[in-house]
């Protein structure tokens, strides 16, 4: 009875919803939490080989991984008193469309060898765990801040980043990422070393990173100390840099070459347009695609301030979860179920109940029904788009993502994204390795900058021996764009490129095992249901009053890094009107550390205080004893009489001869 009476019904479980239910039921809220797949993560999944042969195979209105619908009628008594509006039970839409994939995608073996090599991978399907949407942290970033305040990160393992390259026309060419790597880097110029380091020099006062600090501007626990990327302001500057300039005009007057321009813009900043250098060309590009000097600044500002944060050495900007994505939101269901939440998956929603005030005449979410029947009361709802559709619904609707949600869907961007198994490294380097490759790196030019993300086994996500990439481009679309005008091409050129330089191993395109391709298109949260209708009157103003709430789908640019859930999660929790008076949260109560947490790991860090003390009195202690000895030799050497009569005291001092 308490499972069917709670106080919010989560439906799906990607990153946003997770985040959102660990944060509620750490509030001490009831709360269910129903996915109608098999696995967590919704449009965050990490899927096995056989399951991402299945999915891709698998049409947009079909999902192979979800259960048989066989609904039943709730009962009457149930919701007597209840409006009462039909949902889809398995809607037919995704964020993910065009999908196909191939084993040998360049046909180098024959039919036999092809059916073999399958054969063999799929022997071991466990082994592989291939990201849908795979993404970064910086080490510097919010989504951090909330796993270690919260304590999800004692679940979570991360892979840093090896390395940072760009593809050009002459091969590939490593970023430096730190002081000793631009000065020790055989590709750069004297002049460009010179110019880089005093670009960075020069934007000191919006930039902070450990690994750009000198020993004694250093000190002792400076992290702490370091700019945070949102600290940048948005105005004219002190020193007369003007925020709103183009990145690219900025970076000319910077006096930059053109190759660190590129570095600059695509490797450090990972901005996912290209930008032209000509004020023409920055005229016509939409307003979200050009990069300004003030946003320039804080994704630079988030780069270097993660490096030296996190891992041995001073890299390692960015963060790559072990086993994928999918992960990070099954450590927040973790908590989540540690603080009372209940679980069901295979469970779809059939139903949504409403009620009315009969006061106010406001209608407000009641709760939902299973495909089972089963009635649940809660007094919020928050769903994903993949399990909210009014049935018999057209997504048909305005360009305009919802007031209500408060979150802006994507409307007019997509990505273009492939994964590519190989048996070969592309990308040099074992571990997590990051690639971008400008317009001109291939000929003829690519419309858009690609970015590949480079795994192996170090990371879980395939069997030793092989490797994971993902390419990604992203791309906008409009209502007119049909299916037949989207191509892979871009992708596949470049794929080309990095498959070329394996042809001095004997290998080349021979070592491409299986590619398959896709587009991300984020769905708009305002055709979820029919406006002008009495359910859509009735869904709008659940809407409004925030006892109905969707969560976006994941966003499509940036690419490879996590963008506004932390943003979105924060605000279903606090909005939610689930809250007596004396219970309201604050933004801090938002997914705080548990006590016990903050206990273990406070008596933890003085137990490492104290062993680095004995540490430290250790090796003082040894210095005395070599320093003494070294005195002692020093003394022998030079007057071997004396020496020979010499006594050494207990302190480790030399006593004259009497």
């Amino acid at each position: 009875e308490e499972e069917r009476n709670v106080d919010v019904v989560i439906l799906g479980t990607g990153l946003t919803e997770s985040m959102a239910a660990a944060a509620i039921a750490r509030h001490g809220k009831r709360l269910l939490h129903v996915d109608r797949a098999q696995s967590y993560g919704g449009n965050w999944r990490s899927l096995n080989l056989t399951e991402l042969e299945v999915w891709v195979g698998e049409s947009e209105t079909s999902a192979a991984d979800e259960l048989d619908i066989d609904e039943v009628a709730p009962p009457d008594r149930d919701i007597a008193g209840l409006e009462v509006i039909d949902l889809d039970p398995r809607p037919f839409s995704s964020c993910f469309r065009l999908r196909s994939g191939a084993w040998d995608p360049f046909g180098t073996k024959s039919e036999e060898e092809r059916e073999a090599l399958r054969t063999e991978l799929l022997k071991r399907p466990g082994g592989w765990s291939v990201d849908l949407l795979p993404r970064l942290l910086f080490g510097r970033s919010e989504l951090v801040d909330v796993l270690v305040e919260s304590g999800v990160s004692r679940y979570l393992e991360f892979q840093g980043l090896r390395s940072a390259r760009v593809l050009t026309s002459g091969g590939l060419v490593a970023v430096p990422l730190t002081k000793s790597d631009i000065f020790q880097d055989p590709v750069l110029t004297l002049p460009e070393k010179r110019m880089l380091m005093r670009f960075i020099t020069s934007m000191a006062p919006f930039v902070g990173s450990l690994a750009f600090a000198s020993p004694a501007q250093l000190g002792v626990d400076q992290a702490h100390k370091l700019r945070a990327p949102t600290d940048i302001g948005v105005s004219q500057g002190p020193d007369g840099v003007d925020f709103e300039e183009p990145w690219s005009q900025f970076l000319q007057r910077q006096k930059l070459s053109a190759r660190l321009q590129e570095f600059l813009t695509y490797a450090i900043c990972l901005w996912d347009w290209a930008q032209p250098q000509e004020s023409k060309q920055l005229a016509i590009m939409a307003q979200a695609e050009v990069l300004s000097t003030g946003e320039g600044l804080r994704c630079l500002s988030r780069f270097v301030s993660s490096l030296g944060l996190h891992g041995k050495g001073t890299g390692m900007p960015l963060l790559y979860p072990m086993y994928g994505a999918s992960e990070i939101a099954q450590g927040f269901t973790r908590m989540c179920a540690l603080h009372g939440g209940i679980y069901a998956l295979r469970t779809s929603v059939t139903k949504l109940l409403a009620s009315k005030d009969p006061d106010t005449g406001a209608w407000r979410a009641a709760g939902v029904v299973t495909h089972r029947g089963e009635v649940v009361r809660a007094s919020a709802v928050i769903s994903s788009c993949d399990h909210f559709l009014q049935d018999k619904s057209s997504t048909e609707g305005s360009e305009e993502a919802s007031e209500q949600t408060g979150v802006r869907a994507d409307e007019g961007m997509a990505c273009k994204r492939m994964i590519v198994f190989t048996d070969r490294s592309l990308l040099g380097d074992e571990g997590v390795n990051l690639c971008v490759v400008p317009l001109g790196a291939t000929e003829p030019a690519l419309a858009n900058v690609v970015q590949v993300l480079q795994l192996d086994w170090a990371t879980g996500a395939c069997p030793r021996g092989y490797h994971v990439l993902h390419l990604s481009q992203a791309m906008r679309v409009s209502q007119g764009t049909s299916d037949a005008e989207v191509s892979f091409d871009d992708l596949e050129r470049v794929l080309k490129s990095l498959l070329s330089h394996c042809v001095a191993d004997g290998a080349g395109p021979n070592c491409c095992l299986y590619r398959c391709s896709y587009i991300h298109q984020p769905r708009a949260l305002d055709r979820r249901w029919t406006r002008g209708t009495p359910a859509g009157h009735i869904l709008d103003a659940c809407a409004a009053g925030r006892s109905l709430v969707l969560a976006a789908d994941p966003s499509a640019v940036p690419q490879l890094l996590v963008g506004r859930e932390v943003v979105e999660a924060r605000s279903m929790f606090l909005d939610l009107p689930i809250y007596g008076s004396a219970e309201v949260p604050t933004g801090d109560d938002f997914l705080r550390k548990p006590a016990h947490v903050a206990m273990e790991e406070k008596s933890s860090a003085m137990e490492d205080l104290e062993h680095f003390n004995e540490q430290m009195q250790g090796a003082s202690g040894d210095a005395q004893v070599s320093a003494a000895a070294a005195s002692l030799d020093t003394h022998i050497s030079g007057n071997d009489a004396d020496a020979a009569d010499a006594s050494v005291c207990a302190d480790g001092k030399v006593a004259a001869p009497e």
